[in-house]
């Protein structure tokens, strides 16, 4: 079968959905490297920094000389070695993508991810998939994180396709609600087995990817 009468397109989370997001062996380098616990590691990446930095409202040395400040460390880090450290959490998922090859040889398919600028070049360096898509809708590059109507907006726009021919695969509840306000076909995506049967039950026609 080489196309849906529903769905015409895709669009994916990356986190949680293609890789595995995972800092803990990133947070322990970094406490070691500056003499600090684990926790003010943890404390120090606030949440308003992260969504600052994943909106492109700051370069990657401003998100880097201001978790310096909040761990409080008498120790400095090269900017290359804490890069380092930084990329150290992403871990592809091999079932989703290769779900994911299946699905890009008989539909368009698009990445829509909260990200930064450090984590893309990683990916566009390591992860294949990154390549295989017909393009992405990135917060950094946008200035909109996920569930923010906009970034779903501009995603749909992109695409060229309408909202009720595209499905999302996003393994966040707030995401998913906000694409489904959208007008977009969505499956919250909590391990790979439960995907595939939610995906054969509403989207039959689709049932040969998985």
């Amino acid at each position: 079968m080489k196309s849906s009468r529903t769905i015409k397109a895709f669009f994916f989370d990356i986190g949680g959905v293609l890789v595995r997001v995972d800092s803990t062996r990133s947070i322990q380098k970094i406490a070691e490297a500056l003499g600090v616990s684990r926790e003010q590691v943890k404390q120090g990446m606030t949440r308003e920094l992260l969504n600052n930095y994943e909106k492109g409202k700051m370069t990657s040395n401003q998100f880097y000389e201001q978790l310096l400040i909040n761990y409080g460390s008498s120790k400095n880090m090269e900017m290359e070695t804490f890069k380092s450290y930084w990329l150290e959490v992403l871990f592809p998922k091999t079932r989703s993508v290769a779900f994911l090859q299946r699905a890009v040889k008989d539909f368009p398919a698009w990445l829509l991810s909260n990200t930064n600028d450090f984590h893309y070049e990683l990916m566009m360096q390591d992860f294949p998939f990154m390549k295989w898509v017909s393009g992405g809708t990135y917060s950094f590059m946008v200035g909109s994180v996920k569930p923010e109507p906009l970034i779903y907006e501009l995603a749909i726009k992109k695409s060229g396709f309408r909202p009720e021919e595209i499905l999302f695969i996003d393994d966040l509840e707030a995401n998913v609600l906000a694409a489904c306000d959208q007008g977009i076909n969505c499956i919250q995506y909590v391990d790979y087995m439960s995907f595939c049967e939610t995906l054969k039950t509403r989207f039959p026609e689709l049932g040969y990817l998985v």
